[in-house]
């Protein structure tokens, strides 16, 4: 596998590391809120998975996150994060791609539209409206800093932290509560896979959203449950990953 830097018109670069695949088709991975490449090492097994199956894998730190260069977090950040990813591998010679991606991540795959993707894999996709009890999340400090001045520093609490600190601002919470879901899912033009867990009050509220506007994806996308699972199913990759290439065979041949 090697690491490559990836450059974004605002001038961002992104860190990723990439591995060649047997044919010519390749799998992107978005990662969810403040996570990275990695994605708790779930990305690192799916990818494995996806290359055994002959795709290539190309597992990228957005802006802001992991050890690409420092921004702002938003969908908006991220949106031209996922477009200059997918245009990096088409220069590869990977002009037909999928996207896996996980929680947060999910908004962003959806509004990118990369005209090189012809499918998506969503994994604890957020597909609507959601209430966060953010006092819960951040502390009281981080919630003052947010109030007073617009953003606040968040420390890097991945495995394998490659920064001290990710930044978010008052855009990145609206981000996550301000959906339209019509608008949303009804831009998205390729086929989806949706796999969701149910375990918890916030993966079934999660799957109530999914079901209530499956109809707006394009025909043919479909949810998978996964009985018992947690809300991003990390602790069922192994049925994600049998799921998700199955979905590939059929929408993403390798060659």
């Amino acid at each position: 596998m090697a690491d490559v830097s990836i450059n974004t018109p605002r001038g961002a670069h992104l860190a990723g590391t990439f591995e060649h695949g047997a044919g010519h088709a390749a799998v992107l991975f978005v990662h969810g809120f403040l996570a990275d490449r990695h994605s708790s090492t779930r990305f690192d097994r799916l990818a494995a998975a996806y290359r055994a199956a002959g795709y290539a894998t190309l597992q990228v730190d957005l802006s802001g996150c992991g050890a690409s260069d420092d921004d702002v977090v938003t969908v908006a950040g991220e949106v031209e994060d996922i477009r200059s990813a997918s245009e990096w591998l088409a220069e590869e010679g990977y002009p037909v791609q999928a996207v896996h991606a996980h929680s947060f991540g999910t908004l962003a795959a959806m509004r990118a539209a990369a005209p090189h993707v012809v499918t998506m894999v969503l994994t604890g996709a957020m597909t609507g409206p959601m209430s966060y009890p953010w006092e819960e999340i951040f502390s009281p400090g981080q919630l003052d800093d947010l109030e007073r001045l617009g953003h606040a520093r968040i420390p890097d609490d991945n495995v394998a932290a490659a920064r001290e600190y990710s930044v978010i601002s008052r855009q990145t919470l609206a981000d996550f509560s301000l959906i339209d879901q019509a608008e949303l899912l009804g831009s998205v033009k390729v086929p989806v896979l949706l796999v969701h867990g149910d375990h918890t009050e916030e993966a079934s509220d999660q799957v109530v959203i999914t079901r209530e506007g499956l109809h707006l994806l394009p025909t043919g996308s479909r949810l998978e449950l996964l009985a018992g699972a947690e809300p991003g199913v990390g602790d069922r990759m192994d049925e994600v990953a049998r799921l998700a290439l199955d979905w590939f065979a059929a929408h993403l041949p390798p060659d």
